[in-house]
């Protein structure tokens, strides 16, 4: 490519999707979840099972947003009928700046994406997975998602 000359990519306009989930703790820990499609309140619900098999004498205490799978009702009968492993509490609406995960994402678009392009939904969904676990292995990184709550 020529100094001066604007990048041509061609893609072939088919679409697709990944979503994923990521839970995070003020002591560095970072657990997440990749998987096809959108999030729906079945898959919120499996992959508040992941956290709890990652924990299974703690009572987990999620603080979300209102996204739909989130409030569903599916969601909130799971999270009743083990509320001896979970307590859910949701965020205001549209208050992201409350939401350390929202650090998560933040991070990994503007630092560890930034600089990458994807030709294929499965190399983003690669290079996703790859910065996610490279976030992971850096628990003060992920504690600092948490200090931002102090200054508000």
């Amino acid at each position: 490519m020529k100094k001066g000359k604007t990048a041509i990519v061609e893609l072939t306009g088919k679409r697709g999707s990944f979503c994923v989930s990521s839970a995070i703790s003020p002591k560095g820990r970072l657990l997440f979840r990749i998987e096809k499609g959108h999030i729906t309140a079945d898959t919120f619900i499996d992959f508040l099972k992941k956290v709890r098999r990652h924990h299974p004498r703690r009572k987990i205490i999620i603080v979300t947003d209102r996204a739909h799978p989130h409030i569903a009702r599916k969601v909130e009968q799971f999270v009743e009928t083990g509320k001896e492993s979970f307590a859910l509490y949701y965020l205001p609406p549209y208050s992201p700046e409350l939401d350390p995960d929202e650090e998560v994402w933040s991070y990994l678009k503007n630092k560890r994406l930034k600089s990458h392009i994807a030709m294929w939904l499965a190399e983003l969904k690669t290079l996703t997975r790859n910065s996610m676990r490279g976030i992971q292995k850096r628990p003060k990184l992920v504690e600092s998602f948490f200090h931002k709550l102090d200054r508000l």
